[in-house]
């Protein structure tokens, strides 16, 4: 094969038993007698590894680690990163990285880069009013990305790994309706063009991005069910259903017969609706839309809600506590802890117990009279 121009960077072949599943080395020279190298399992692929390395060379961003600041490998980064991320966590890790890490650190070296650089960082978001939790989240985004720059060779170690994020409280459910709320807000949602929204909401624990993804052909009303196969994001000012949360939050949850009443109703209204609308119906298969079809936006729920509340008299709650308070009634209804966590799609029992534990004040006390009554036969 004819030999590479000078510059153009090398691809060959390694001899080494350590290497035999990526045998081949790509190197391109960045300066200063140093150079980037990547191994693949194939020329192919080496020869590709080149190309994106002379395109990184020849962007400013692959050069001599000591010279890389921390704008640039982030900026590197993040185009990298929108393609492995689902649109919303794309959208969301470069809003915290622009405006949170990049005003005070992009200038820096990254080589120079220390724990206590990040941990000022922290300190001077906290003083600006962000939550920890907010904080928090930046370090997490700041640790991956740190962790690929070691990865790739631009680092010898993380040193997100030796900074303390601020500490954050463990979360638990948030304000919740009791009963007697409860039903009242049903019946100030009697009629109205979205009252299988609530419906579904306080009886099956779902998210809101999961209710406004909800897609007819995932629901069973026959069998009493519905399939959970994704949820509302929008990134980059459109609207997309995404893969669940994660692999517990894709769930067949049960109906009773209230939801299922309900939808029957709501199924109905929606024809009526798509008849009005006539050429102008989006089809999109979406079980709550607007009246030409079309996606649901966070603000118009909110607003929504927010009338539903101080119709029914009740105390001003976030849509997401119903979600809440779908799990307080069952496990106060005595519901046990994994049922209800399969129920809202928690990953484990111990996130449901961590979260909702405390409305179950009674439950030590029961325990151990059920111990003292078994050991006295």
């Amino acid at each position: 094969m004819a030999r590479r121009p000078y510059g153009s960077g090398s691809v060959h072949r390694v001899n080494d038993p350590a290497r035999r599943n990526k045998p081949w080395r790509a190197a391109v020279h960045v300066g200063g007698g140093k150079y980037r190298v990547r191994w693949a399992a194939t020329r192919r692929e080496a020869e590709r590894l080149v190309q994106e390395l002379l395109a990184e060379r020849a962007r400013g961003v692959l050069g001599p680690p000591g010279r890389l600041t921390v704008r640039q490998f982030l900026e590197e980064w993040l185009a990298g990163a929108q393609h492995r991320l689902k649109p919303q966590s794309a959208s969301t890790y470069r809003d915290r990285i622009t405006r949170h890490v990049l005003p005070h650190l992009g200038d820096r070296r990254l080589t120079a880069l220390q724990p206590l650089d990040l941990e000022r960082l922290y300190r001077r978001l906290l003083d600006a009013g962000l939550a920890p939790s907010t904080v928090r989240i930046t370090h997490k985004i700041v640790h991956k990305a740190l962790a690929d720059a070691v990865r790739l060779g631009y680092l010898a170690a993380n040193p997100a790994d030796r900074a303390a994020p601020p500490r954050v409280a463990q979360a638990t459910a948030g304000t919740v309706l009791g009963p007697e709320e409860a039903r009242r807000l049903l019946e100030a949602a009697m009629g109205d063009r979205l009252e299988a929204l609530a419906v579904l909401a306080l009886t099956t624990g779902m998210r809101q991005g999961e209710l406004l993804a909800l897609r007819w052909r995932d629901v069973d009303l026959e069998g009493g069910t519905v399939r959970i196969t994704g949820s509302l994001a929008r990134a980059d000012g459109e609207y997309r259903i995404q893969e669940p949360k994660t692999a517990s939050s894709r769930r067949a949850v049960a109906l009773g017969e209230l939801a299922r009443s309900a939808l029957r109703a709501h199924r109905q209204r929606q024809l009526e609706e798509r008849l009005r609308a006539g050429p102008a119906w989006r089809d999109l298969d979406l079980v709550f839309c607007r009246e030409d079809g079309y996606y649901l936006n966070a603000r118009s729920i909110r607003e929504w809600f927010d009338r539903l509340l101080e119709c029914a008299g009740v105390p001003k709650i976030r849509f997401h506590d119903l979600r809440h308070t779908a799990a307080t009634l069952a496990m106060v209804a005595g519901v046990d802890v994994r049922t209800t966590g399969a129920l809202l799609g928690h990953a484990s029992a111990t996130l449901t117990l961590d979260t909702y534990g405390h409305v179950l004040p009674g439950a030590a006390a029961a325990a151990a009279a059920a111990i003292d009554a078994a050991l006295r036969g």
